[in-house]
């Protein structure tokens, strides 16, 4: 009778781990569609008052569907650059956990997990706010970064006008 016991005691306790685990990692919310690749975008104004026009830029932002991320910048008529790298996991509606390996932009997040909030507007742009505290000497930075990314698509036919 104590083996019976036991073994429903133990059976009770694997279950409640099993629970509080499952809990953890409750994937309960909606997996936005971030893989792809990204291009950085700026506001460009002639006037202080208003935001302006979107612009790209020369840097880019692969996510991948297996969860790397790879940062690189186009160096006009010289080439490119892989500026940051690592894997990265969306943990809620509206955040993502980049954990960089090796970045030369930013390289106080090299080894760290940097929590990204993120929204995508029309399934075209992705605007991310992520906060670094220090810089890689241990100096405060005490910084908000806000980007703006905008998806690259394939258009439906090879441009004409493509300067390669």
């Amino acid at each position: 009778m104590k083996q019976h016991y036991s073994f429903i005691i133990l059976a009770a306790m694997l279950l409640g781990v099993i629970n509080v685990m499952a809990q953890e990692t409750d994937s309960s919310f909606k997996p936005a569609n971030l893989k792809g690749i990204w291009q950085m975008c700026f506001y460009v104004s002639e006037s202080p008052d208003i935001p302006g026009e979107l612009k790209p830029g020369n840097t880019f932002k692969v996510l991948t569907d297996d969860g790397h991320i790879t940062n690189f910048t186009v160096i006009p008529n010289k080439g490119a650059i892989i500026t940051g790298e690592g894997l990265y996991e969306q943990t809620s509606d509206n955040t993502y956990v980049e954990n960089i390996s090796r970045s030369i932009h930013l390289p106080m997040l090299n080894g760290k997990p940097n929590t990204l909030t993120f929204e995508i507007q029309e399934n075209r742009l992705l605007k991310l706010k992520f906060y670094i505290e220090k810089d890689e000497y241990g100096n405060t930075v005490d910084t908000w970064y806000h980007e703006i990314w905008m998806r690259v698509n394939m258009p439906p036919k090879y441009p004409k006008d493509l300067v390669r």
